[in-house]
């Protein structure tokens, strides 16, 4: 009933309020693409939200220099962290706040990306971030707002969603609203080389997370599985060789791609299980987003294989070289051991050794609550089988048993 009441009230916001997908600059010198629209947009007081990795490593200082240069007071706030919480945004806040910003640019991962998001909002809408917190709590128009990612996963430059966790209890908070997509984004692969192999492997798992569960979505689209299909195939052929050599422009720009077509496919559609149960380990143990989506997105495909089945099986029909085989049952098992020899070749590991056991009984509470009230997903878990999932975690084998 639950699942059916939200597959509903999603699709009518998907049709009645459609997100719009931003303006994108793709390839080398994007970001000064991008910031040459923002000034001629008529900006020039922008908060650069990054982090202090890409700001100490001169990585920004062409950025910098190019909106120093053509007349911009720009205000930097490099205080972001993994898993952003409540006193970040505020501290960025304050600074926006304190230097009357007119804009917000955000260079970074997904905690940047979220960070600003929610800073762009608060900047305007003269409410504590608490009110904000929950869907489609925005009234004013952001500051303008524009992004440039430097991890190719999380898809945040175009999604309607950021996550902030409290503070003391790091329960993560969703901030929901079509406002929060960007006005462009540029998919940069200059700022991508750098990314070491084991973050690009989780990321592009993490993409391919959001494009199979966008695609086995209850709330799904044409255009939702066209993006989803399309970023499934390009993760498929290039995240191998971005994790092999981070140098290579015309697969960093590829991947990049891939996880823009999967944010949106998303946000169109909803996520899934695999995200219900990672943010509840990512709140708890501190856990990469990205790795710990990677970790459980195979044991998601076998418990959804008996009735997501024949999606499975055209996504494997897509990739698959060989046309003759037609049946169901065989194209789902090759395409879940197709997920899981990605896994294995960009290095995954099979567990996560923070989770402990005394915490599977409430992960799994706020892992159904979450999904209950959020996701369209095509079958409706209980608490046995998120704990199995938890164990096989635990004893890393993804070869899970739905008894």
């Amino acid at each position: 009933m639950f699942n059916s009441a939200i597959t509903l009230a999603l699709r009518a916001m998907s049709t009645l309020n459609p997100p719009q997908k931003p303006l994108v600059f793709s390839g080398a010198g994007g970001t000064i693409k991008l910031a040459d629209l923002m000034i001629r947009a008529g900006n020039k007081r922008p908060l650069l939200v990054t982090d202090s990795f890409l700001l100490e490593n001169g990585m920004l200082d062409e950025l910098v220099a190019f909106l120093e240069g053509s007349g911009c007071d720009v205000t930097v706030f490099s205080g972001i962290v993994p898993n952003p919480t409540f006193s970040v945004v505020e501290e960025g806040l304050a600074t926006s706040l304190d230097n009357n910003c007119d804009a917000v640019f955000a260079v970074g991962g997904g905690s940047a990306i979220d960070t600003a998001k929610v800073i762009a909002a608060a900047s305007t809408a003269g409410k504590d971030l608490a009110k904000l917190a929950g869907i489609m709590k925005i009234k004013k128009p952001l500051l303008p707002f524009y992004v440039v990612p430097t991890t190719s996963g999380t898809g945040s430059e175009v999604t309607t969603a950021a996550v902030i966790s409290d503070t003391e209890t790091h329960k993560k908070a969703f901030f929901v609203d079509p406002k929060y997509i960007p006005i462009a984004t540029a998919l940069d692969p200059m700022l991508l080389k750098s990314l070491p192999a084991p973050m690009t492997a989780a990321v592009g798992m993490d993409a391919l997370t959001h494009a199979i569960e966008a695609y086995t979505s209850r709330n799904r689209f044409v255009e939702s599985d066209r993006d989803a299909e399309m970023a499934i195939r390009l993760l498929f052929e290039f995240l191998p060789v971005v994790y092999d050599d981070g140098q290579n422009l015309r697969g960093r720009e590829m991947v990049s791609i891939a996880s823009f077509l999967a944010g949106y496919a998303f946000t169109k559609s909803s996520l899934g299980m695999v995200h219900a149960i990672s943010h509840q380990i990512s709140a708890r143990y501190n856990t990469p987003h990205g790795l710990t989506n990677a970790v459980i997105l195979p044991r998601v495909l076998r418990f959804n294989r008996k009735v997501s089945a024949d999606r499975y099986a055209a996504l494997e029909h897509m990739l698959s070289v060989d046309d003759a085989e037609k049946r169901t049952d065989v194209l789902t098992e090759r395409f879940i051991t197709r997920v899981d020899a990605l896994a294995e070749r960009v290095d995954i590991p099979e567990n996560l050794e923070q989770i402990q056991e005394r915490d599977f009984r409430s992960i799994t509470g706020d892992a159904l609550a979450e999904a209950r009230f959020s996701y369209a997903v095509p079958r409706t878990m209980k608490r046995r089988h998120v704990e199995a999932i938890l164990q096989s975690i635990v004893s890393g084998s993804r070869d899970v048993s739905f008894a």
